[in-house]
């Protein structure tokens, strides 16, 4: 009898599995247009291939008596075309347990993930290696070992698998988790199986000379942005009294640790404004996230933070009690310190390189964020071929704070292309 291996869910993926419900799922998506029509069939075949040589692509959720798990399956996953809205809920009756789904529409191919089988920089790489192995099928094109890039041919490394806030924590002292609630903006929700994207596309050259007149990254000029909009929207608002605007901003620990880990590797930054303190210049909010950003995205801080996370799962009483009041325990835990914390969030993977191989067929990459359980809006951002996409999604009908932050970008004249899904 073949012998089925199991894996234990990394510590950033164990909230995941607790806290989603029947209409929701923490999930995040990526997506490449090609210059020609996507070839379904092909893009099966290429699907097929890959996952024999990527072992996270072929794990099920499953639920034990004290956590839940992935196991190895050898469940065929067929790719669909695409007709729902996007990020929608994965797991369970919808997508059969698989941590994942792969679909196609027109020249675009796109994969979905829950979150408890890996973060952005993981699957943009599931996403590249997908679509080297179709190109190859597809244009007959001999695709390079490049980067992080993963070709069927290639040896398998037990390092793709590790949970690696194991490996990297230290122990020296615990960060604590206390912060002050930051402001939400309300809006008409949208039915749940309805998620609003709307995409801006900035010439990244434009976005950086920018960034550098304020000395700043790009990152930190986006978050500071999306501070400045949410804090007119609740100036506007009939709070009596303002809360702090905060921007969740995850750091990628590869860059801070030497690991080829393809799970969760990520931990977060709450950069933000007090309003109390009184009005803010723009100049202002991007002078106070630079200098937490710099305080904050250090190593030996964001350690303490993974040895708190990893506290808890180690705890011998929290250990020992069953799933079920594991998952009461963890949800609460989530309203406690997840989204009640911060007004947003902003990802950003970066620039997206690919070999001439493959850059030659392939237009646009994009990152976009589910979206989160109160419905924020929310952004995620990547930069691929001289420009930057950036996903704002939201489960609202209402989009001041999405136009409060594109206006401000063609109002420093930054030229902002706008596409959407909402009709």
């Amino acid at each position: 009898m073949k012998q089925t291996n199991w894996y234990r869910l990394d510590n950033a993926a164990k909230i995941y599995p607790a806290v989603r419900t029947k209409k929701w799922s923490g999930n995040f998506r990526l997506s490449l247009n090609f210059k020609e029509k996507v070839d379904p069939a092909v893009l099966q075949q290429a699907l097929d291939d890959i996952r024999k040589r990527i072992v996270n692509l072929n794990l099920v959720l499953r639920k034990g008596f004290f956590w839940y798990f992935f196991e190895e399956t050898d469940r065929y996953v067929l790719v669909q075309h695409e007709r729902q809205s996007p990020c929608g809920r994965i797991g369970g009756e919808h997508n059969k347990d698989m941590p994942y789904r792969v679909t196609y529409y027109n020249n675009r191919i796109a994969i979905e993930i829950f979150h408890a089988l890996a973060d952005g920089t993981g699957g943009m790489i599931f996403l590249k290696s997908l679509a080297a192995r179709y190109i190859e099928l597809k244009y007959h094109e001999k695709i390079p070992k490049y980067q992080d890039i993963i070709l069927c041919e290639s040896e398998y490394s037990p390092e793709e698998m590790e949970d690696a806030f194991k490996r990297y924590a230290k122990f020296r002292t615990l960060k604590d988790r206390s912060e002050s609630k930051g402001y939400h903006f309300k809006g008409t929700v949208l039915p749940s199986e309805q998620t609003s994207v709307i995409t801006g596309i900035i010439p990244f050259d434009k976005l950086h000379e920018k960034s550098k007149e304020y000395k700043v990254t790009v990152t930190e000029f986006i978050v500071s942005l999306m501070i400045q909009s949410f804090m007119e929207c609740q100036s506007k608002s009939r709070i009596r009294k303002e809360k702090p605007v905060k921007v969740s901003v995850p750091i990628n620990l590869r860059k801070l640790y030497p690991s080829r880990t393809l799970r969760n590797f990520a931990l977060y930054i709450n950069p933000g404004i007090e309003p109390r303190y009184g009005e803010f210049t723009f100049e202002e909010i991007t002078e106070e996230v630079h200098h937490f950003m710099r305080m904050n995205n250090k190593e030996k801080y964001l350690n303490a933070i993974m040895c708190k996370n990893l506290s808890d799962e180690f705890n011998p009483l929290v250990r020992i009690i069953p799933l079920g009041l594991k998952n009461i325990a963890l949800f609460i835990a989530f309203k406690m310190y997840g989204e009640t914390l911060v007004s947003s969030t902003f990802s950003n993977l970066g620039k997206v390189d690919l070999p001439p191989e493959m850059s030659k067929y392939i237009d646009r990459v994009e990152f976009m964020l589910g979206k989160f359980m109160s419905g924020m809006p929310s952004a995620a951002a990547s930069s691929y071929n001289g420009n930057m996409y950036i996903n704002w999604t939201s489960g609202f009908c209402d989009k001041e704070i999405e136009k409060g932050f594109f206006t401000s970008l063609i109002k420093m004249g930054i030229p902002v292309k706008i596409e959407s899904n909402l009709v």
